[in-house]
């Protein structure tokens, strides 16, 4: 009975440690125990009565003392239960030598003012939160507002990050990380397929920002498009929802991206299929920002929204025409003044500001005429101008082709003159039949030595030493078409009967 006795106790203290070590790993256990242990007030925004037992932490903590951040510190270094984790400042700060302080008045008066928190505190909190997202594996939303992540803050926090493979929303809004921090940030979330949205909201970004987010946005579609052939091999279904990666992206207040900015991520989503909303909210557009964005959506379908609202040098008709391309129902106001009594009712000051609607909407339509008018006739002057040009490039290739044909015919004569002086030098001039043989009868009477004679139908084969050494000549006649008959031996006094 004693061992028996022995064995339960031994199996409760190790059920009991087990739960002690998860009580450890969980943030509200450790913080209450944290408070209890140190006679700290807990603080009401973190624990609740109704929400002990919640998996998230999300608060604002411009009140927070600097006790209740270590306490906080302390309790996310080893906790593994969070899943949404989301420190807030309403206001925006920036650090300073001492700490952080708040932003406009450390720009207003250049004296650092009212230190939030201390430098060594804030170090001690990003390290912590580097080391949560390291170790926690179930956390999908992360979220610091208005804290100063820039160089070496950021850096440490995105060693925790490149080791998360959980989370699914990122949030920097309001944390100045600039360009540079940008940079650092794109190049390793691109690594990171899990992460569906990144909120980068008045982070002090411009063009190079928007020029790595477009970089990312072209990794991460080739990775896709691998995934997907992949997928496809031996006839499998390819499931769009799987394939991970950014879908929703939110850069709102950030003036300096402008409409340069704008065309950067524009180019990039013309063939993507994959990014779903895009928000640029007071980004310093103007209509050629929405022009960009109008090429954009003639190529892509599967943008559901593009939020471009608070820029105010866009003008009404690029909304309108951008709202239309996004598939948005829009009513129109002279329909609806039409039939809806209540917008202009039958009186006289109904009818007075229905004629002046109808009265601006005239005026917006002949502006739009003589705009269009002006533009016909430009585009008439250039066709002139087109016109003529063709005419003179016209001629000028006709004098070409003259010239060409003429210089073509010199240069035939010229090889026809060289080729008969050529022949007129090889081939000697040549006898006729009857002026042969009168040379063969008189140097057979002479009995001088008697050469070659050129003739088409006779040549003689005799020398002067064969003529003394041999007592009758011959001649040896091939017929060439002149004379009738075949070659022929015979003497001198054959041939002087034949002619």
């Amino acid at each position: 009975m004693s061992s028996i006795t022995n064995n339960r106790t031994t199996k409760a203290a190790a059920r009991n440690e087990r739960r002690g070590k998860q009580r450890n790993k969980s943030f509200y256990h450790r913080y209450l125990a944290l408070c209890r242990s140190k006679n700290f007030q807990p603080v009401p925004d973190i624990v609740k009565p109704k929400q002990k037992d919640q998996v998230f932490l999300d608060v604002y903590g411009d009140r927070f003392k600097g006790y209740d951040w270590q306490l906080i510190a302390e309790a996310l270094r080893e906790d593994n239960s969070i899943n949404h984790l989301a420190l807030r400042l309403r206001k925006t700060y920036s650090e300073g030598t001492d700490g952080l302080v708040q932003q406009n008045l450390k720009e207003g008066h250049g004296t650092e003012k009212n230190i939030f928190m201390e430098k060594r505190l804030f170090k001690q909190l990003v390290e912590t939160l580097a080391m949560f997202l390291r170790t926690n594996k179930v956390v999908n939303y992360f979220a610091i507002e208005g804290f100063p992540m820039t160089g070496i803050r950021l850096c440490t926090l995105l060693t925790g990050l490149v080791d998360n493979t959980s989370l699914t929303e990122l949030n920097l809004a309001r944390c100045s990380i600039g360009d540079e921090g940008c940079k650092a940030l794109c190049a390793e979330i691109k690594f990171a397929p899990n992460l569906l949205v990144l909120n980068l909201t008045a982070c002090q970004l411009t063009v190079k920002g928007c020029q790595a987010l477009a970089d990312v946005i072209k990794f991460q579609k080739m990775q896709r498009y691998a995934s997907s052939w992949e997928q496809s091999l031996r006839y499998g279904d390819i499931q769009e929802d799987k394939l991970m990666g950014l879908r929703y992206l939110y850069l709102s207040h950030n003036p300096a991206i402008g409409d340069y900015g704008l065309l950067e991520l524009t180019d990039v989503l013309k063939d993507d299929a994959w990014i779903r909303q895009i928000h640029v909210c007071n980004c310093g557009l103007t209509d050629a920002g929405a022009q960009f964005l109008i090429e954009c959506l003639n190529m892509n379908n599967v943008l559901e929204k593009f939020d471009i609202r608070e820029n105010n040098k866009i003008s009404n008709e690029a909304c309108h025409d951008i709202l239309v391309k996004l598939g948005v129902k829009i009513e129109d106001d002279g329909s609806d003044s039409s039939t809806t009594p209540k917008k202009y009712p039958k009186t006289l000051a109904g009818l007075r500001e229905h004629c002046e609607y109808l009265g601006m909407q005239l005026n917006t339509e002949r502006n739009r005429s003589s705009q269009l008018e002006s533009k016909l006739e430009e585009l008439h002057l250039q066709i002139g101008d087109y016109a003529t040009h063709m005419n003179e490039l016209q001629l000028e290739m006709n004098s070409l082709v003259k010239s060409r044909n003429d210089l073509l015919e010199k240069l035939r004569k010229i090889e026809n003159k060289s080729t008969k002086q050529k022949r007129a030098a090889c081939t000697p001039l040549r006898k006729t039949q009857s002026d042969a043989f009168a040379v063969i009868q008189q140097g057979l009477s002479s009995n001088e030595p008697v050469m070659a004679i050129a003739s088409k139908s006779e040549t003689v084969v005799r020398s002067e030493h064969e003529q003394r050494h041999s007592s009758t000549n011959r001649v040896i006649e091939r017929s060439m078409g002149d004379c009738g008959g075949d070659g022929v031996e015979m003497g001198a006094d054959s041939l002087a009967e034949k002619f």
